[in-house]
């Protein structure tokens, strides 16, 4: 989920607009979300938005704070300086390597 399902402000109906719209493209953009012009346009879009409303509280802990699910196998981060989003695919591959990597670290062994 995005957002709140049924925005009541102004500010949450703005941004679930763009991040429904983000999402979309993204999702068409399949695996080349970062060579996507129309991916480049609603990154722009959102944080042209983010930087002149103020992102609500509610996005600033789902996307901002950490990273939060934009849509089906896609993770999407905006950092504190609102200059930058990074959209990331997650699949199993990336899942059992961030597990193999935490354990190593956790043990300390090598990778």
């Amino acid at each position: 989920m995005l957002l709140n399902a049924n925005p009541t402000r102004p500010k949450h109906k703005a941004e679930l607009d763009l991040l429904s719209k983000l999402r979309q493209t993204a999702l068409i953009a399949g695996a080349q979300i970062s060579e996507s012009h129309r991916v480049q346009v609603r990154i722009a879009e959102l944080l042209a938005h983010l930087r002149k409303n103020n992102p609500s509280l509610e996005f600033r802990e789902r996307f901002i704070y950490q990273a939060g699910l934009l849509g089906e196998g896609l993770v999407m981060r905006v950092d504190a300086g609102m200059d930058m989003v990074t959209i990331r695919r997650v699949n199993a591959d990336n899942v059992i390597s961030l597990h193999k990597i935490t354990t190593a670290v956790t043990t300390g062994g090598a990778q």
